[in-house]
């Protein structure tokens, strides 16, 4: 069994053959779109390649150092941001506050950490005091309602034991 293929001659055609026998098949309109559409798509590469290697060969030496600059500057402050960032988790974590209170700590220096994060810290632990305090002090309203309406549910526990112990009149 031999392919097909093999049998098959290769057929060389010159370019006016080729397009005799597209026109006699006709294909002309079709090959005329897929050839534009193909010149077009090759074009357009084209013109972005020379538009991206010209901008980089118009940079004179000064244009070139100071973009160079540039691009050292934004990774130097990424670089800082993240050690910064990384600085206030640690200071946090010995503080014994979740990392998620690194959004509040604001600085740009290392050396401003810990006490940022100590100012942090005392605002906190001075919010909860304050809490225990007025929960001492009784500044709170006292609890009330319970499902049957009639107080808090340790206040019909306690009316409902001293009716118990209490002697009837």
């Amino acid at each position: 069994m031999g392919d097909k293929n093999q049998n098959k001659e290769k057929i060389e055609l010159t370019d006016e053959e080729f397009l005799a026998k597209i026109k006699e098949a006709n294909l002309s309109d079709y090959l005329a779109k897929y050839t534009a559409k193909i010149a077009d798509k090759r074009v357009t590469e084209g013109v972005k390649s020379y538009e991206a290697n010209r901008n980089k060969k118009d940079f004179t030496d000064s244009e070139k150092i100071i973009n160079l600059e540039n691009e050292l500057k934004e990774l130097k402050d990424s670089n800082l941001k993240s050690s910064l960032n990384n600085s206030i988790k640690d200071s946090l974590k010995v503080a014994g506050l979740s990392e998620g209170f690194a959004k509040y700590i604001k600085v740009d220096k290392e050396e401003d950490i810990e006490l940022a994060v100590k100012d942090l810290n005392d605002n906190i632990l001075g919010q909860k005091q304050l809490v225990i305090d007025n929960k001492l002090k009784g500044d709170l309203p006292p609890l009330t309602g319970d499902k049957t309406g009639t107080g808090s549910g340790m206040e019909t526990a306690v009316r409902e034991y001293a009716k118990k112990i209490s002697p009837k009149e």
